[in-house]
């Protein structure tokens, strides 16, 4: 919205400079731009947010610079009553609203004997300095009110509407309208639209039609006010690929007590410019119910304690009614504030304190501390608790956390091996494509993550994130980790990633917070991973690591093995008021008897299994088994691969002999012969 002080200063005695009057405009809420010159009159380009429609004019700008100067306006002179019907020979045009929730309120009045003639100096003066063509002295009357009040109008030729009539509806599927830019729209049966007897002649709030368009011809003309609906507008201009100042303005909402003064002020402009004469009274269709907001009630003690600053009362109450706000005593220390029809976005007393403040000014409100309250007994959330101790932990380690948005695009999903769309939560009403599904994974955050610093030379990276996803209907907190490159890079070494190193680290973080019962069990193959192993707590299965597939890996355009893990972490920190039971158990008396065992088995047997099943066969005496060698290669078969453990065996009343050591070896031995058929070495 452009703001020309020269046009402002009709309204407003205003002798501040444009850039101090920019800065407190900026300042109050109202975002100056850029102040900018034309034909060497100094414009202020003003940002009006969505909730401000009434700032879309140049009278709702001065009331903004009104109560900043403490200087008052001069409204134009606007007489609404007219003559008497019975005062006119010529019978008023018919209107028809069929469509009245698209078009709540229509006002049309009829003027005759009109001269078409280049409008005065004046007025081209100030459409220019909006960007706005001058035309002739009819249309830029219409144009003239649209940005003086913010209500959009319309002139038609009333001498080519056919039958005289104006009915407001929607049109036929495949009706044809040509505009006044000259372009052929083809109508669908949403679109609102202003036709006579026999056609369109406008899309409403939109665009005239250019059968019925003002020329040099005129002789008649029939004025239109009106309230369109906003989304009925919005659609239209969006479909049709018509933006315009008058949908500009419906699209966010015009006042409705506007719509007869704006009439009456193009009447009294064109009457003036053209020598023309009214042809009769304003005709009006519809009954726009317009919402009467109830007062609301301020506590002017409260106020104070509310804002964090001291206002006087005499103040406060000036400001708003500087803002045209209704203000009445409530008693001694409370008023009642009624805000006014052009203010839509005032509905609470935090709004009207919002207007007080923005006008005295945020940078006056002193800096303080909130005050808080703390219970002797401090309520600690063991989740969030431990989330911020994993958060540490991984800092420590090395990890970067990155944050990635929630909202994702289906492509982003599918690229990303996620391809049960049903199972994700897609957004009714999305803003774009790139935020349909609320994201049920957190991999293709993580993915961009890796491409992103890939693209600046990034050789390794350690990255996690801790954040909500969305499956089937159900919100999880869960961390998603991964390695990328080499885990250790110097001088002496370079050591790729690989799935074992990630995996002893999430076992580093079970063990920091005190989680022993799990189990790695190996998946069956799957799309997203080459291997992969799930983790299961106590039975429950809380993630999934592996080696990411290359295809999709390929459709990012990462070049490496990525090794990621999604773990779920509600339920997976304990209460840390919760009562422990410290159990102590005696030191054993006899040591430790270790021995190795190595064998050639199928590589598709896992690890996991291979050390139940030692366990099992030599009960209870068989204390740990551990991996301490794997060997692939040379005389070992494609599909096969050697692992060496380390047994350890204990008991409670004795020294072993070397016979009992032998049984429990060979027990070991004979389960795996048994059950796989390995080979020892």
């Amino acid at each position: 919205m452009k703001l020309p002080i020269s046009w402002l200063k009709k309204y407003i005695d205003v002798s501040w400079a444009p850039e101090k009057l920019a800065e407190a405009l900026t300042f109050s809420g109202t975002k100056v731009e850029c102040v900018e010159k034309k034909s060497g009159a100094p414009v202020l380009e003003i940002e009006v947010t969505t909730n401000r429609p009434d700032c879309l004019s140049i009278l709702g700008l001065a009331r903004e610079v009104a109560v900043l100067t403490g200087k008052t306006i001069k409204f134009p002179r606007i007489k609404l009553s007219g003559l008497a019907e019975k005062d006119f020979s010529v019978k008023p045009p018919e209107i028809h609203i069929e469509d009245k929730k698209g078009c709540p309120k229509y006002t049309a009045r009829l003027i005759k004997n009109i001269k078409i003639e280049p409008s005065s100096t004046e007025i081209k003066k100030c459409l220019e300095s909006m960007d706005a063509r001058p035309i002739n002295n009819v249309v830029d009357a219409t144009n003239f009110v649209l940005f003086e009040m913010g209500q959009p109008l319309h002139a038609f030729d009333y001498d080519k509407l056919a039958g005289g009539k104006i009915i407001v509806r929607r049109a036929k599927a495949g009706e044809k309208f040509l505009g006044i830019d000259d372009g052929e729209y083809t109508l669908d049966e949403k679109t609102l639209v202003i036709a006579d007897a026999e056609r369109p002649v406008a899309i409403a709030g939109v665009m005239g039609g250019k059968l019925t368009e003002v020329t040099d011809r005129t002789k008649n003309i029939l004025l239109e006010s009106a309230y369109f609906d906003s989304g009925l507008v919005r659609q239209a201009s969006r479909k049709y690929k018509l933006s315009t100042e008058s949908s500009y303005r419906f699209e966010r909402g015009v006042n409705p007590n506007n719509i007869l003064p704006a009439s009456a002020r193009a009447r009294d402009l064109i009457l003036e410019s053209t020598g023309a004469v009214p042809a009769g009274p304003v005709v009006e269709k519809g009954d726009f119910k317009v919402v009467k907001i109830k007062p609301i009630l301020l506590s002017l003690s409260r106020l104070d304690e509310i804002m964090g600053m001291k206002i006087p009362a005499a103040r406060i109450i000036a400001i708003l009614n500087h803002l045209e706000f209704h203000v009445k005593k409530a008693g001694q220390d409370h008023i009642l504030v009624t805000p006014p029809s052009l203010r839509s976005d005032i509905y609470s007393r935090e709004d009207i304190i919002e207007e007080i403040l923005r006008i005295e000014g945020f940078d006056k409100v002193p800096a303080a501390l909130p005050v808080t309250r703390h219970s002797e007994t401090a309520i600690q959330d063991p989740q969030a608790t431990g989330i911020l101790e994993l958060k540490k932990l991984l800092a420590n380690l090395g990890f970067n956390e990155i944050i990635s948005t929630s909202l994702i695009s289906e492509k982003a999903l599918v690229n990303s091996g996620f391809k049960e769309l049903n199972r994700a939560q897609k957004i009714t009403n999305l803003l774009s494509a790139e935020q349909e599904f609320f994201r049920p994974l957190l991999l293709p955050g993580m993915l961009q993550s890796i491409l992103t610093n890939v693209h600046q030379k990034a050789d390794s990276l350690k990255l996690f994130e801790i954040g909500n996803r969305y499956l089937e209907g159900k919100e999880e907190t869960v961390l998603a980790i991964s390695l990328y490159g080499n885990l250790e890079e110097n001088w002496r070494r370079k050591n790729a990633a690989s799935f074992y190193d990630l995996k002893g680290i999430i076992e580093n973080m079970l063990a920091v917070f005190k989680i022993k019962d799990y189990q790695w069990k190996e998946n069956e193959p799957c799309p997203k991973y080459e291997n992969s192993s799930s983790l299961e707590i106590n039975g429950k299965k809380y993630g999934t690591l592996g080696v990411l597939n290359p295809d999709i890996l390929n459709r990012w355009d990462i070049s490496h093995a990525v090794i990621y893990m999604e773990l779920m972490l509600d339920g997976i920190f304990k209460k840390t008021s919760e009562q422990k039971t410290v159990r102590a158990k005696v030191l054993p008396k006899y040591p430790l008897v270790r021995r190795d065992i190595a064998f050639i088995i199928d590589e598709k047997i896992s690890v996991q299994s291979l050390e139940d099943l030692m366990k099992n066969a030599a009960a209870p005496l068989l204390s740990e088994v551990q991996l301490f060698d794997e060997y692939t290669g040379k005389n070992i078969a494609a599909d096969k691969r050697s692992l060496a453990f380390s047994l350890a065996y204990q008991k409670e009343t004795g020294t072993f002999t070397e016979e009992e050591i032998n049984a429990l070896q060979a027990k070991v031995s004979g389960a795996l012969k048994n059950t796989h058929r390995v080979e020892f070495r």
